[in-house]
């Protein structure tokens, strides 16, 4: 399938979030949402129109909020890991590369390790993992397999001498963006998927992340 690129689409970019509340807080990357002047959601095939309610432009972190109305999804399956996760756990990416374009919208799963508590050279805010990342990829969560979300991904390294690098931001630094939200929201505390198999843990956390598109 060649994607003609002469037929593009009214949105101009996407990446991926994540709900960290039943009403519709979304955390992605500042750099998805940044100088754009439409941000959309796509979650199970519904489509709404965000607003952004906190960047962290530091730690490349944004939340944004939909208005689910009475759509209220299920409690937050996953738990907020903020303690520093140890090298060598296995590790699960969920999100949307290139969605508008080559992969199509359907979600995107990837696995790897830990390979390192710190990110670009020795960023104590990231991980490094040998999770594949690719653009759209960014803003999705990065999971272990006993449903702890351990962050936000955000890049990957481009470089020819380099291959299977990608960072992603703790979820510490998220809760420090939580904090000082203007609406106090619950922490996701649940580690319930984490009792599944993995086909199951996908398919449940797979409701709770998103497309982000951008005009």
């Amino acid at each position: 399938y060649n994607y003609d690129s002469s037929k593009k689409p009214d949105w101009k970019s996407n990446g991926s979030g994540i709900l960290i509340s039943n009403d519709g807080y979304i955390a992605t990357n500042h750099h998805v949402i940044e100088n754009d002047t439409e941000i959309g959601v796509e979650i199970n095939n519904n489509e709404y129109i965000a607003q952004v309610i906190l960047v962290d432009n530091t730690n490349d972190l944004a939340i944004l909020k939909i208005n689910l109305d009475s759509n209220k999804l299920p409690p937050i399956p996953y738990n907020f890991n903020t303690r520093s996760v140890d090298i060598g756990t296995e590790v699960f990416a969920l999100g949307y590369p290139k969605a508008l374009t080559l992969m199509g919208k359907d979600i995107k799963f990837t696995d790897g390790r830990i390979s390192s508590k710190t990110g670009f050279q020795g960023d104590i805010t990231s991980y490094q993992t040998t999770t594949p990342i690719q653009p759209g990829n960014s803003g999705g969560p990065l999971f272990d397999h006993k449903g702890n979300l351990l962050g936000i991904n955000s890049a990957k390294i481009v470089s020819d001498d380099v291959e299977g690098v990608s960072y992603t931001i703790k979820t510490s630094y998220l809760l420090n963006l939580i904090d000082v939200l203007p609406e106090s929201i619950p922490i996701p505390n649940s580690t319930w998927v984490g009792s599944k198999p993995l086909t199951d843990q996908i398919k449940i956390l797979s409701n709770y992340v998103v497309l982000v598109k951008v005009k």
